[in-house]
């Protein structure tokens, strides 16, 4: 069973994508979702291992819009 994620907007030089304003995606193999917070009254995405922070206006201004499709395979419980 999977789930399907729709990215409208991608950024080639961070290879980020966005689902929405609040739902960022690193585009490496597998794809890993950015934590999303608040600092100094700006948006920001978190990478996963450095924790360099990345701004939401700094990402606006290379997005181009398309369609990529991820599938990522859902967990269930065993029981």
């Amino acid at each position: 069973m999977y789930e399907e994620i729709i990215i409208r907007y991608f950024h080639p030089a961070y290879n980020l994508g966005l689902q929405d304003i609040r739902n960022a995606w690193l585009l490496n193999t597998p794809p890993v979702k950015l934590k999303t917070s608040l600092y100094r009254g700006n948006l920001i995405f978190r990478l996963p291992v450095s924790g360099k922070r990345i701004s939401y206006r700094t990402l606006k201004k290379g997005l181009v819009k398309t369609t990529i499709i991820l599938r990522q395979h859902i967990e269930l419980l065993p029981f």
